[in-house]
């Protein structure tokens, strides 16, 4: 996997060579490529690094980053989950009612961005910003309320139809990892100009049951049962959170450099 990766690099150096970025001051910068390679990357004040990627390389001699700064690259949220549609009618004289549908469930959030910083200086004005946090689960639907029951006869008689279950919560995205390598700075001087938000996403959660409908009217009217109400749906799980910032840096050498490559290509 790291052979894959390195090459991927490789490629992508010779196709995107720069000598100097700069994000202007109160710019955001949407990062397309997922290897960005400068002599120096400069950030000007409350520039914003938007990642696009899942996983993003940005290697330069010097990086120079102003006050009020961030990089994101947060996963993006699940879907909910629709409705489902309630019966509105019953299905006819001494019927049951008709069942509601069941909702649909929530979709699972996105993982965060994983980015690699390579620098040889880093320079940083006040504290960096970087969130990578995993999307919300989609929240699952409400299920379809059932129908009342036909009218009843002294022969027969009409129950109400059964509510629809609620859709699952679809799960949190596991939050995305940062590995800076780096050599002019400590890790414990970094810690304390960089915040990371890197947690998993929140989870979605379970649609209500649909109510049952009610018993129809009529002479049977009291022989006649009431619709069961659905089950509600099952809340998802949360996202995985990431390693904390001073796991995240490593002083720069070749075997750190060769395991960090590794871990964020298998987005550990």
């Amino acid at each position: 996997m790291l052979a894959i990766l390195v090459s991927f690099v490789k490629r992508s150096i010779a196709q995107g060579n720069a000598g100097r970025i700069e994000i202007p001051a109160k710019k955001v910068f949407r990062l397309d490529k997922y290897t960005l390679i400068a002599d120096e990357l400069i950030m000007g004040d409350s520039s914003t690094l938007e990642l696009t990627g899942p996983t993003t390389y940005i290697k330069a001699n010097r990086i120079v980053i102003g006050s009020g700064c961030q990089i994101i690259g947060v996963g993006s949220n699940g879907i909910n989950g629709k409705n489902g549609k309630s019966s509105t009618t019953p299905m006819g004289l001494c019927k049951a009612g008709g069942n509601g549908e069941v909702g649909n469930p929530g979709l699972d959030g996105a993982a965060g961005r994983d980015v690699i910083l390579d620098a040889t200086q880093f320079d940083i004005h006040g504290i960096l910003n970087i969130d990578l946090h995993g999307g919300n689960g989609g929240d699952g639907g409400n299920g379809g309320k059932g129908s009342h029951g036909g009218h009843t006869t002294v022969h027969c008689i009409g129950n109400g139809g059964n509510g629809g279950n609620g859709g699952n919560g679809g799960n949190g995205g596991k939050g995305g990892t940062l590995s800076i390598l780096v050599q002019s700075m400590e890790p414990s001087e970094l810690v304390t100009k960089i915040n990371l938000i890197n947690r998993g996403g929140y989870r979605g959660l379970g649609g209500e049951g649909g109510k049952g409908g009610p018993r129809g009217t009529g002479p049977s009217e009291g022989k006649s049962k009431l619709g069961l109400n659905g089950k509600p749906g099952i809340d998802g799980q949360y996202g995985k959170d990431s390693k904390p910032l001073f796991y995240s840096i490593a002083k720069k050498k070749s075997d750190q450099l060769s395991e960090t490559l590794t871990t964020a290509a298998h987005g550990q």
